[in-house]
């Protein structure tokens, strides 16, 4: 779908009718559900042993290491992935998300197939915060660690490292608030359809169920990712 079909279709959305009894439409392929609760489960990990001492904090440098995969697995599948995972799927421009902030200030948001226009950039928020968090890691160089990249900035990236990683932290909850305001205001269950792929959609809604990813995409973007890790461990 083109740029400006998307963003027609998202225009539509404001005004849709919402009439008639919502139904079932699959909308996250398992790639993309899998990727989003075994970030947030690393991301956890990297935030609680973050301050661990001695021999323990190697599980925050090798979460941290492992997040690089992450990243570069959802990079590839914003590209590689089902209709909904695309960029060029969830990045609107700044009149769509404009218009789509009115009307959430209005407390009446439209109802959105894949992500919303806020959410959209949210996405690509985090992400972008993640992997800067990630370098400044790779190029510190505290209590006896130093990071494989700490030569770049002669170990330097401490202050900033713990910055990023409190702003990511300030995202993430303001991520968590928007999903639970979305649902207060359209009865959207987000997080049960990151875990179903199901969304369930007023009937004013055109969607169509996405079809199937097969499995070589998806083998192709892991081993990106697992070659993004390996690089850093090697």
């Amino acid at each position: 779908m083109s740029k400006t079909n998307k963003i027609i279709e998202h225009s539509a959305n404001l005004t849709e009718n919402k009439s008639g009894p919502a139904r079932p439409v699959r909308v996250w392929d398992l790639p993309t559900r899998v990727f989003h609760w075994a970030l947030v489960v690393m991301i956890a990990i990297a935030w609680i042993s973050a301050e661990a001492d001695g021999s323990a904090f190697v599980i925050h440098v090798y979460s941290g290491t492992m997040l690089v995969g992450f990243i570069m697995f959802r990079l590839v599948w914003g590209i590689i992935g089902s209709r909904h995972a695309l960029f060029t799927d969830f990045v609107f421009s700044w009149t769509t998300v404009k218009d789509y902030s009115l009307r959430l200030l209005s407390f009446r948001p439209p109802h959105s197939v894949g992500h919303n226009p806020l959410g959209g950039w949210m996405v690509v928020g985090l992400l972008a915060v993640i992997m800067l968090a990630i370098l400044t890691g790779m190029m510190s160089s505290e209590d006896g660690y130093r990071g494989p990249l700490s030569h770049l900035a002669f170990g330097g990236m401490d202050d900033i490292h713990e910055g990023l990683a409190n702003f990511l932290g300030l995202l993430i909850f303001i991520h968590v608030v928007g999903v639970f305001a979305h649902g207060v205001l359209t009865r959207e269950n987000l997080p049960r359809a990151m875990i179903t792929g199901i969304k369930k959609l007023p009937a004013g809604i055109v969607a169509n169920d996405i079809r199937s990813v097969g499995i070589i995409r998806p083998i192709i973007a892991v081993l990106i990712g697992f070659g993004a890790i390996w690089l850093f461990w090697s």
